[in-house]
């Protein structure tokens, strides 16, 4: 696992970059490894500001993901969480991996809604669950 703290936000895309191009790719086990990274929950909501930004452009491979991710900035304590993001590493690893294939970008998201959903509190979940259904995270491959 990388270390999100010395590598460098080029170092830290390209490392997911690689681990979610697997169509075996799990998001529970990699986000477990991330459970308690605070750069891990800047990026999430990073990557989810990214994703509900109406200039973030998609196609049938990432469509998916940014309908979610859209989903997601519309609940109150998430859009809260967005207003006071403000880490400039992981929101250039964001930035990056907003480049990256689409379809790999689809699986990052898949990463980053389960990671989120691990790390909220237990109110938070129930509402995260209650709004988008216990399997948001699961995204289609195409």
């Amino acid at each position: 696992m990388i270390d999100l703290k010395t590598a460098n936000p080029q170092e830290i895309a390209s490392y997911f970059s690689h681990k979610v191009n697997n169509f075996c790719f799990n998001p529970k086990a990699a986000s477990e490894e991330l459970k308690s990274s605070r750069l891990m929950k800047n990026l999430d909501l990073c990557w989810i500001k990214i994703l509900s930004d109406s200039t973030y452009r998609t196609d049938l491979r990432n469509e998916k993901s940014a309908q979610t991710g859209r989903r997601l900035a519309e609940i109150p304590f998430t859009a809260k969480k967005l207003t006071l993001t403000g880490n400039p590493k992981m929101e250039e690893v964001a930035k990056i991996m907003a480049t990256d294939h689409r379809t790999l970008q689809q699986t990052f998201s898949g990463l980053v809604f389960y990671h989120f959903m691990l790390t909220c509190n237990k109110r938070e979940t129930h509402t995260l669950l209650k709004v988008m259904g216990d399997s948001f995270y699961k995204l289609p491959l195409i």
